[in-house]
Formats: structure tokens, C-alpha cells, sequence
């Protein structure tokens, strides 16, 4: 019997790999500048020239003061007294100075302690009220105009970053063809 050659083929595909870069992209949107003014409303106040009289005499009276040259007067005459005791108390208080020594801390004392005392009336007065007129128009003509207001937007660009999707191929595994003969080497015997 005659047997054909013999051989054995081994083959081996070819690998490809890939390297996959995923792309990117970022938006970036700042915020816009934005200016808003309001313009004060124009206002015109008009108003006819009125006088308000005020008569106070029925409460000085009640008072006791009297008229305003009568209680400047008498001002004057209180302050002249208040002086003149003023400068007698500072007499006194030197003439004691010079009799008795060690005395500044007693007089000082004693200036202190003196204004403690105080003494109040309570009363209810005045019993009048003081007269008040006004002669003149009592209402005031207003006219207002308002502003609109200003508004300034300035936007801003967006910002936009964008990284490109890659795919790199490369060769994994050669691909082969391996032919062998594993027959007899007598072929036709």
C-alpha cells in the first residue's frame, strides 16, 4: 500500500492589540459682570412761604420768669450773688487755713459733702400751653420723577477644553504558517 507524504501544518493567527484614549471635553462658563445703578427720582418740593407764630407768654408767666429782658435780669443778678458768696466761702476757707494747720483735707470734706444735699419740687407747671399759629398754605405741592434704572451685563466667553479621542493599534502576535513533514522519508517505497 502506498501511503502519501505526511505532513503537519501548524498555523498561528495574528494578535492585534489597541490601545483606546478616551477624549475629553470641559466647559468652563464664568459668571457675567453685571452693574445696576438707580438714579436718585428728581423731586420737587414746593411749599408757600407760611410764618408760624408762637406766643409763650401765658407759660412764663405760670413759670414765674416773666419776659425774656426780666429773666436775664434776674440771671445777672443770681450770678453776681453766686459770685460774691463764691468769693466769700474762699476767704473764709483761707483765713482757717492760716489759723489751723493740716486743715485742706476737713474743707475738702466738707466741700464735698455739702452738694449732696438736694432738694426737689415736683409741680405741674405749666398749667397753660403756649399759643401757636400758622398763617399760610398748609400743604406743600410734591412732584416726583422717577429714573429707570441702569443695567450693564457684560458676559463672559466660555472657556472649552477638548481632548481628542485616540485609538493606537499595534501588532500583539505574528501571525505563522508552520509546514513539517512527519512522514516516511521513503516515499514511494
Amino acid at each position: 500500500m502506498r501511503l502519501g507524504p505526511l505532513i503537519a501544518i501548524q498555523t498561528t493567527p495574528a494578535q492585534l492589540g489597541l490601545n483606546i484614549y478616551p477624549g475629553s471635553m470641559q466647559l468652563k462658563q464664568r459668571h457675567a459682570s453685571m452693574h445696576l445703578q438707580q438714579p436718585q427720582a428728581d423731586m420737587q418740593v414746593k411749599a408757600a412761604n407760611g410764618q408760624l407764630h408762637v406766643d409763650n407768654s401765658a407759660v412764663r408767666q405760670d413759670l414765674g420768669v416773666g419776659s425774656q429782658l426780666q429773666m436775664a435780669k434776674e440771671q445777672a443778678r443770681a450770678s453776681i450773688r453766686t459770685a460774691q458768696q463764691g468769693a466769700a466761702r474762699r476767704a473764709r476757707e483761707g483765713d482757717r487755713m492760716m489759723r489751723e494747720p493740716n486743715v485742706i483735707g476737713t474743707i475738702a470734706k466738707e466741700t464735698n459733702y455739702s452738694r449732696n444735699h438736694v432738694e426737689t419740687n415736683v409741680g405741674l407747671i405749666p398749667r397753660s400751653r403756649p399759643e401757636i399759629a400758622y398763617v399760610g398754605e398748609p400743604t406743600a405741592r410734591v412732584h416726583v420723577i422717577p429714573q429707570a434704572p441702569r443695567l450693564e451685563v457684560i458676559p463672559q466667553p466660555p472657556e472649552l477644553q477638548v481632548t481628542q479621542a485616540a485609538v493606537e493599534a499595534y501588532l500583539k502576535q505574528k501571525g505563522s504558517v508552520k509546514i513539517e513533514y512527519i512522514g516516511p522519508r521513503g516515499i514511494w517505497a
